[in-house]
């Protein structure tokens, strides 16, 4: 009877877990859908350049607050009701696109997606974590680590593929809010893994330390965050003026698949680092991003569009090993009852940095050329990881 409850228990945490992915997914694809429409919206609402900026401006700030001020609130309410309430403020957001009459209601919309992408990385990361505690734990971690990644692509190569063929963006939209509606209407199909809840006074404490046992890994994690999220930004912001330029591109597909290229394949990682030590993965995923992102850099100035493809290939899984890596450094020094509050710590972390790194990419943007300023981000991510390789490295038990 036991190993029939077992296997029962064993199904129904694997259930919950395919349905937490698919969540994080469908957030973050929802969310990436409107960037490459920019110019679109532009000029279908008569926009300023200063309201495109804007967007990223609230979208920040939904992201940022959420992860500030309420990383622990999953722990007080339980993780199901705030994966549900990403997806719903998911689902409103995708609706105030599809409609979009004005500047003011796009940047509610960016805001709203925002909330959403922080209650994903913090709530529903947590609950993958969570349901894979004791089975399927490399699935875990390379999904609570990388999920993201794989949304990005997702809702990028499908709004460049829908591009080509049809311009009434309200379809996506539409199906984006269908799809969250369904997973939300699956989650009574999970079980809830909070059982000892704080209150919820404690939970919205803003996140201001790294717990003590973290002190001499989190700089390891964090620095590798930084440097995967600050290098990969190039793809996500300037790989379609980098398609244009270096290799003649004339249609959004090219642009599409150099990012879906970097960032997909970065699922393949977390399997190949679980089948090694943490210390190793962190070594070597390091020295393969920098090596590639080198080969990157020759790759753009030599206009070897074959190369450079495979290259963004070899970068996606590169970041892959090091990001799940470095979650599962962070989650064997830590509690599993600190999972939600860890994962907004380290995302938080990584954002905070991405944020400063995007802003001097976009300066760095138009005084010098593409190439140029992806070898600065590669030297900057460099410069993250040296830090928590100071620290820590020596500290890492396995």
């Amino acid at each position: 009877m036991s190993e029939i409850n077992n296997n029962g228990n064993t199904a129904k945490s694997w259930r919950s877990a395919l349905i937490a992915t698919a969540a994080l997914i469908a957030a973050f694809a929802a969310a990436t859908v409107p960037i490459p429409l920019y110019a679109d919206y532009q000029m279908m609402l008569g926009l300023t350049d200063s309201d495109i900026s804007m967007t990223t401006v609230y979208y920040l700030a939904g992201v940022v607050c959420v992860l500030f001020m309420g990383g622990s609130l999953s722990d007080a309410l339980g993780r199901r009701p705030m994966v549900a309430a990403a997806l719903i403020s998911g689902a409103i957001g995708c609706a105030l696109f599809a409609w979009l009459p004005s500047a003011t209601v796009l940047q509610g919309a960016r805001l709203v997606q925002g909330i959403s992408c922080g209650l994903t990385m913090s709530a529903t990361s947590a609950f993958v974590l969570d349901c894979t505690s004791h089975h399927h734990r490399t699935f875990g971690t390379t999904m609570a680590s990388t999920g993201a990644l794989i949304g990005l692509t997702v809702g990028s190569l499908g709004i460049g593929v829908f591009a080509i063929y049809s311009q009434c963006y309200a379809i996506v939209y539409v199906a984006f809010v269908a799809a969250m509606l369904v997973i939300c209407a699956l989650l009574p199909l999970t079980h809830e893994t909070v059982t000892h809840r704080i209150t919820v006074k404690h939970a919205v404490r803003p996140l201001v330390h790294v717990p003590k046992n973290l002190h001499g890994v989190f700089p390891i994690a964090a620095g590798c965050y930084i440097a995967a999220w600050g290098v990969g930004m190039f793809f996500q912001s300037l790989s379609t003026p980098a398609a244009v330029q270096y290799f003649g591109s004339t249609d959004p597909l090219l642009p599409a698949i150099i990012l879906a290229l970097a960032m997909a394949p970065s699922a393949l990682g977390g399997p190949m680092s679980a089948r090694t030590s943490t210390r190793f993965a962190l070594g070597g995923g390091s020295v393969l991003l920098l090596a590639t992102c080198a080969g990157l850099f020759f790759a753009l100035n030599a206009g070897a569009m074959e190369v450079f493809l495979v290259l963004c290939f070899v970068f996606a899984v590169a970041c892959g090993i090091i990001l799940s890596a470095s979650l599962h450094l962070l989650v064997s020094y830590s509690d599993p009852s600190e999972s939600a509050t860890v994962i907004s710590l380290i995302n938080f972390g990584g954002y905070a940095g991405t944020t400063i790194i995007s802003i001097l990419m976009s300066a760095l943007a138009a005084v010098t050329t593409l190439a140029n300023v992806f070898a600065l981000l590669t030297a900057i991510g460099a410069c993250a990881m040296i830090p928590g390789a100071i620290m820590g490295l020596k500290s890492v038990r396995k």
